[in-house]
């Protein structure tokens, strides 16, 4: 997300035991993710998603996996 850019939703509407999610991986914590912080909320950032993502990619097309832990410790 942009800064300025709306909100993918109405952050209101959000729960506080809600767990929020972020795809986006050019900041960490976005906008949307510090709102649903001040809610209260606990979330993943999108490069930890994608960490988590990438062995069940590899495991889907047959390749070598690795653990989320392994990739962390590459960046």
């Amino acid at each position: 997300m942009n800064d300025g850019a709306p909100m993918p939703m109405g952050v209101a509407r959000i729960a506080p035991e809600t767990f929020v999610g972020e795809v986006a991986m050019k900041q960490s914590m976005t906008a949307f993710l510090q709102a649903a912080q001040a809610r209260g909320c606990r979330f993943q950032i999108g490069a930890d998603m994608l960490f988590e993502q990438i062995p069940a990619y590899f495991a889907f097309f047959g390749l070598p996996s690795t653990m989320p832990e392994n990739l962390r410790a590459l960046v």
